[in-house]
């Protein structure tokens, strides 16, 4: 087992274990939990230097440009948190869903990378 895959997998598994915990009180968790809980598993299998290169393209293609769709939807930069981190605008809920899907893409980038490199 690599230690640069042992240290880049936990850290994305705790992250996105988290986030998807997270999503469990959004008005649609339905799909937000899966978002999560996908790039989850592959920060699982990375773990143990498991990647598969074809799939990481994939994921950071369909991440990308998901996470481009819900940034280009919002009306204005309102930022990530007023009072709290309740929900107070809708620009401020797309702003970061689109954050959210970046960081599962960089997760695969980081897997696909790691992967070219060591295997």
């Amino acid at each position: 087992m690599n230690k640069a895959f042992l240290i880049s997998g936990s850290l994305f598994t705790l992250i996105f274990i988290l986030f998807a915990y997270w999503q469990l009180n959004d008005p649609d968790p339905i799909l937000w939990v899966p978002v999560y809980l996908i790039p989850t598993y592959t920060a699982f299998r990375a773990i143990s230097g498991k990647v598969n290169s074809e799939l990481m393209i994939i994921l950071f293609i369909l991440s990308g440009v998901a996470g481009l769709q819900t940034w280009v939807e919002m009306t204005a930069w309102e930022g990530f948190i007023t009072d709290g981190l309740s929900m107070k605008t809708m620009n401020q809920e797309l702003a970061r869903e689109a954050v959210g899907l970046w960081i599962t893409s960089l997760s695969f980038v980081t897997f696909y990378l790691l992967d070219k490199k060591y295997n």
